[in-house]
């Protein structure tokens, strides 16, 4: 059986923690902030309004050939949200938690952080490495889209 791997990342940024939260929550803008290599995003059933819960929804995100479901698991807007993976990885039990926590110097601080077990031992730290580096990208996407559509806004 493999390891338990624990991965967690910060970034701070100058955007609104609510907008931040709304894009990450809503599966099909994905596609406008997320960057390579996510070109198709969406609801797997159709999509509810921005006020409605998403616990229990199922988004896609990925490429043409290949989208990854992503259950969504906490919808605590505008501070928590959390999904889980539901496909075979490389890893399994993946499940990740992205906070939101604005600050006294207004900016955001942006924690994602979760967890998953090594499907061939030996490999986790390579997906830890991974995750980090692509999350901490989507993070930094996120709140360069959120500080341009304030800006947009002004």
């Amino acid at each position: 059986m493999g390891r338990r791997f624990r991965y967690a990342l910060e970034r701070n940024g100058r955007a609104d923690a609510a907008t931040m939260f709304d894009l990450l929550r809503d599966a099909e803008s994905w596609t406008e902030w997320a960057g390579s290599p996510i070109t198709h995003a969406g609801w797997r059933d159709e999509a509810p309004a921005v006020g409605d819960d998403v616990v229990g929804r199922v988004r896609l995100v990925g490429s043409r050939r290949s989208r990854t479901p992503e259950q969504v698991t906490i919808d605590d807007r505008p501070h928590v949200h959390g999904y889980r993976v539901l496909t075979r990885w490389p890893v399994r039990d993946y499940r990740s938690r992205v906070e939101f926590t604005p600050r006294n110097d207004g900016t955001t601080t942006v924690r994602w952080s979760g967890d998953f077990v090594e499907r061939i031992p030996g490999t986790g730290w390579l997906w830890k490495r991974f995750l980090l580096r692509f999350l901490g990208g989507l993070a930094d996407n996120l709140i360069r889209e959120a500080q341009r559509r304030a800006a947009a806004h002004d």
